[in-house]
């Protein structure tokens, strides 16, 4: 993408484009692969990387099999899986204990290695250097950095005497990391605090070679459960999570129902500085890591799954069952506007970012068909579910992606290209949108199933003028589209069309007022285009969806 405006350059020319119109079209399918052994194999965070591959982590149950190079020590394992920009497996590492390991997070750092953020039940065994502190049957956090190629530099076991469980973990601008998650510890092992309630937020700052700078334990006296934490403009940090609290202990704020969304924002040195508890008369619920975040304009996005009607916070009634539940916050944790987004049924939301270009794109898991925002039917039992909004929280495009069984979402993010990664884990055969089989053939157990969608066509620049100067129709293209210009003088125009990473695809000279243009072997996504005078030096630029389709 770096290369168009580079090609959009070499010529000088006015656009008379007024405004930004927003194309309604999801991007389709652009690559897709199932990743697994012939056991349990789940997937929670998949990303792209600095040389344009993936790395994705989860956990898995297999032994050498399928995609499998290395067996399991115990029943679950963190499992990490490094694609190139072909998306083929260019390493692989199993990595665990002889009790319960789960990988919750992964991320590339600064030095070009990977942090893990994961809860771990064993004891020295396999790769574990240290004894869990909670003892049998409890969570500890792990910290694991690897290398470039995937093997551990350092590994920290964090924990008190009962249950310590991870959600989010990211890299400092000073090279550490942020941790958070949910302690039910007092006092012991690493922890410094007795609990307030039954649990609460355990925020942990971490130096770059893992070990801890400070600690705070944030809660109110009854059960709070931090699911994401992240480095702020200010050197703060911002969290996301839920409580089921009044007000005591940390909490400012009574619950409005069950649970609620509480954001707590803490200072550099992880002193609270303000906290919110948002919701309806009923539950509020966050998921893993991503799902509270700082946004351009110094305020907050926030998500989750709601199943209250409107109350409390929540202006709009649920659809049927959870629904997706996005809020927009200023600096100060005010409300700016809020979404409610789902279908009839259960529609469990899991990750959110903030798009490029503007807007936000969010995923979970649906069971709903046609209903409510819900404009595809399910192709199972649940399905993938990804919306992208404007700033503004209104829905610009969905997709739903998945199988004939069971199709759980867990992670998406950006690509460079503008497109999206995103993965989780699939029961389903060849059927629906998925091409390739699971490693277990009796759909009784989970692959990693990634896929990489085309660039998001509501960014840059418009795909139709304002005042009428230009336009394509139909676009999407899927068979033939017809580029009308006005063309009172008879001058020469030059129209170039450019695919996404700024190749000319197709050229056109023309002193007429329109151009046909057909698809071909053109592939499916977004490409910009360009129509110039070549007299003048005047033009139009804008952008052209060829669909997958061909009616």
């Amino acid at each position: 993408m770096k290369n168009i405006p580079k090609l959009l350059a070499v010529v000088s020319f006015t656009i008379f484009i007024k405004q930004k119109t927003f194309s309604q079209y999801a991007p389709s399918i652009q690559w897709q692969k199932v990743i697994g052994g012939t056991s349990e194999d789940e997937l929670y965070a998949v990303h792209q990387t600095r040389d344009g591959g993936y790395i994705c982590g989860g956990w898995s149950g297999s032994n050498i099999s399928g995609d499998k190079t290395e067996n399991c020590f115990n029943s679950s394992d963190l499992w990490i899986v490094k694609l190139d920009s072909a998306h083929n497996i260019e390493w692989q590492n199993t990595i665990g204990g002889t009790s319960a390991d789960d990988l919750i997070t992964i991320s590339q750092t600064t030095d070009g290695g990977y942090i893990i953020g994961a809860n771990s039940e064993s004891n020295i065994s396999g790769d574990k250097t240290e004894d869990n502190v909670g003892g049998s049957g409890s969570f500890d956090y792990w910290i694991l950095k690897l290398d470039t190629l995937g093997n551990i530099q350092w590994q920290n076991t964090i924990g008190g005497i009962l249950d310590d469980q991870l959600y989010s973990l990211s890299q400092t601008r000073d090279g550490g990391y942020i941790c958070g998650g949910i302690s039910e510890s007092y006092i012991s092992g690493d922890k410094t605090e007795d609990r307030y309630g039954d649990a609460d937020f355990w925020i942990l700052k971490l130096d770059a070679s893992g070990n801890i700078e400070w600690q705070n334990t944030i809660g109110g006296y009854g059960y709070d459960d931090c699911r994401s934490v992240s480095q702020t403009t200010d050197g703060g940090y911002i969290c996301g999570g839920e409580s089921y609290s009044d007000i005591g202990g940390d909490k400012s704020e009574d619950n409005i129902g069950m649970s609620d969304f509480w954001i707590v924002k803490l200072d550099s040195t992880g002193a609270v500085q303000w906290d919110k508890t948002i919701g309806g008369d009923d539950n509020e619920w966050m998921s893993y890591d991503k799902c509270t975040l700082q946004t351009g304009d110094g305020g907050y996005i926030v998500g989750g799954a709601s199943i209250s009607d409107s109350s409390g916070n929540k202006t709009e009634n649920s659809m049927g069952g959870y629904d997706y539940w996005i809020v927009k916050l200023d600096a100060n944790g005010t409300i700016q506007w809020q979404n409610t987004i789902g279908g009839s049924s259960n529609d469990n939301f899991w990750c959110l970012g903030e798009a490029i270009g503007g807007g936000y794109y969010c995923g979970g898991r649906s069971t709903s068909g046609i209903s409510g925002d819900k404009t595809e039917s399910c192709r199972g039992s649940s399905d993938y579910w990804i919306v992208k909004t404007d700033a503004s929280g209104n829905i610009q495009w969905q997709k739903t992606l998945g199988g004939a069984y069971a199709d759980a979402f867990t992670n998406m993010s950006q690509t460079g290209d503008y497109g999206f990664i995103c993965g989780g884990c699939s029961e389903s055969g060849v059927s629906g949108d998925k091409t390739e089989p699971n490693w277990d053939p009796t759909f009784l157990s989970h692959d990693y199933w990634i896929l990489k969608l085309y660039p998001d066509s509501t960014i840059g620049v418009p795909d139709v003028a304002v005042d009428q100067q230009i336009q394509f129709y139909p676009n999407p293209l899927s068979t033939r589209s017809t580029l009308t210009f006005r063309n009172n003088e008879r001058q020469d125009f030059l129209f170039t069309l450019y695919d996404i990473i700024g190749r000319a695809m197709e050229t056109v000279s023309t002193n007429e007022n329109e151009i046909s243009l057909v698809k071909g072997s053109k592939q499916p996504g977004m490409y910009l285009y360009t129509l110039v005078n070549k007299v003048t030096l005047q033009g139009f630029t804008g952008k052209l969806i060829i669909s997958s389709s061909s009616d």
